[in-house]
């Protein structure tokens, strides 16, 4: 009995099959951008190899996405605001079990700074 073999390539987002239909890790998408820009930048003399050698050393060229992510200003701001919220979780409980007034009218203070802080931006937009 001959058996027809199915190719289940195209499953793995690193497989070439994924690659080339576009699927993935967005390999491809950056390739169809340089492509695309090397074909307008050199429209009468177009050489797909010497794009695809270019391409390498272009690709090679570009950091990472993932240094790219963590270099971005929302990764910075989500990270900072994550750390306010950890230390306040941590300090406020022993802050306000040692002195409960001082902790209440510090979060009140910080509470109306905050509502001046952000009604201001509002206007200056």
């Amino acid at each position: 009995m001959l058996m027809k073999m199915q190719d289940f390539d195209y499953l793995a987002r690193e497989s070439n099959a994924a690659w080339l239909a576009g699927g993935g890790d967005g390999r491809f998408d950056r390739y169809e951008k340089f492509y695309q820009s090397e074909r307008v930048q050199h429209a009468d003399e177009f050489d797909l190899e010497k794009a695809n050698e270019e391409y390498s050393d272009w690709s090679a060229g570009q950091p990472s996405q993932f240094l790219s992510m963590l270099s971005a200003p929302w990764f910075g701001r989500v990270s900072i605001a994550l750390f306010c919220l950890y230390m306040s979780c941590r300090l406020v409980p022993g802050l306000a079990k040692a002195m409960p007034e001082a902790t209440g009218a510090a979060l009140v203070a910080a509470f109306i700074g905050l509502r001046i802080f952000h009604r201001r931006r509002r206007k200056r937009q």
